[in-house]
């Protein structure tokens, strides 16, 4: 298939902010909230700027590359960026917890990926309300109570999956009387992020689907981050569902799943839209013997970003746009090694 789509490209020029720079780079990172308190310790003697990027899952492939994005930043930028995280996406007071240190070490600018935007909205509201720049990345909360926001147009972007799912449903051969059955599972039921993908997705779906290719709305199950969990489900559904045809990872977690449960399966027979670019399905992908696509995001850009916008912030600028978003792009076996999509998936290479 031909490059697809590509939402709202470019991020340069959409701040307009005033940078002051002359501190002193120094990239570290954490793993717990003892660690975090630690780290924010050293940058704070030293007297220069700190900036703390607080991910969702430390180590998972699709936060390590925001990761890297944000500590690429403070290198350029010169500034201190200790990245911080926790094991499981459900660890929701883990994360609130490494919030909590940011705020104690009086961080000069927080960027923070939520792991959910109800629980999360309060404790981020206060430290926005104390002065200190907090840059939402990936996921909003609830209020407008942040800085400014960089993340994907999740609405647009699942049904961006949609639409890939159909294209690819009708390239099989299937026909429109047939009955197909859509497996969905999902990392979280309190990211915002996942619950937009799934909307858009599910409402595309409704417009444009055949009536007999039908999602198993009543059956998304929740992985909370387990790859294992994610796996085991992606059997359940092929053991359950006789009709099934497609199935849809609208996060990293439930990607990986779908992927590894349909290559032990050896199920080529299915088609499988995901999101983001795992070294998972990126052998699915350029093995061609399966039918699978993905929704890449730009989440490098959203770490150096948000890092460059918080320092901006913390120096008195401001922002011209509060949210901003980074796009995506649909990668396939097609258009896996364009120089377009490899910009995106192999940033700074």
């Amino acid at each position: 298939m031909k490059l697809k789509k590509i939402l709202a490209l470019g991020l340069a020029g959409i701040m307009g902010m005033s940078l002051l720079t002359g501190c002193t780079s120094a990239s570290t990172s954490a793993t717990t909230a003892k660690d975090s308190a630690a780290e924010g310790s050293s940058a704070e003697n030293a007297g220069e700027k700190t900036i703390y990027v607080i991910v969702k899952v430390l180590g998972n492939q699709y936060w390590s590359v925001l990761q890297a994005g944000a500590e690429q930043a403070g290198k350029d930028l010169g500034c201190n960026v200790v990245v911080v995280g926790t094991a499981l996406e459900s660890d929701i007071e883990g994360q609130l917890t490494l919030l909590q240190n940011a705020v104690s070490a009086q961080a000069d600018g927080i960027v923070i990926a939520p792991l959910d935007s109800v629980s999360l909205d309060a404790p981020i509201t206060e430290a926005y309300n104390s002065g200190t720049p907090v840059v939402l990345v990936d996921t909003l909360i609830k209020s407008d109570n942040y800085s400014a926001a960089l993340m994907t147009n999740n609405v647009s972007a699942g049904a961006s999956a949609a639409e890939e799912m159909l294209n690819r449903l009708r390239a099989s051969g299937l026909g429109e009387n047939e009955t197909a059955q859509i497996a969905i599972q999902i990392g979280s039921t309190g990211s915002q992020t996942i619950t937009d993908r799934v909307n858009g997705f599910k409402e595309y779906w409704a417009k444009n689907a055949p009536e007999a290719w039908t999602i198993l709305s009543d059956d998304i199950k929740v992985n909370d981050g387990d790859i294992s969990k994610a796996v085991g489900f992606c059997q359940d559904f092929l053991t359950t569902y006789p009709d099934i045809k497609g199935m849809f990872g609208p996060n990293n977690g439930s990607t990986v799943g779908f992927v590894t449960g349909l290559t032990e399966a050896k199920r080529s027979d299915i088609t499988m839209v995901g999101f983001d670019f795992s070294s998972e399905i990126e052998t699915m992908i350029r093995s061609g013997e399966y039918d699978v696509a993905s929704v890449v995001q730009r989440q490098y850009y959203m770490g150096y970003d948000g890092v460059k916008t918080a320092l901006e912030l913390a120096n008195g600028g401001s922002v011209s746009e509060k949210t901003v978003d980074t796009g995506v792009i649909v990668v396939d076996g097609e258009n896996v090694d364009e120089p377009e999509v490899q910009e995106i998936i192999n940033p700074g290479k």
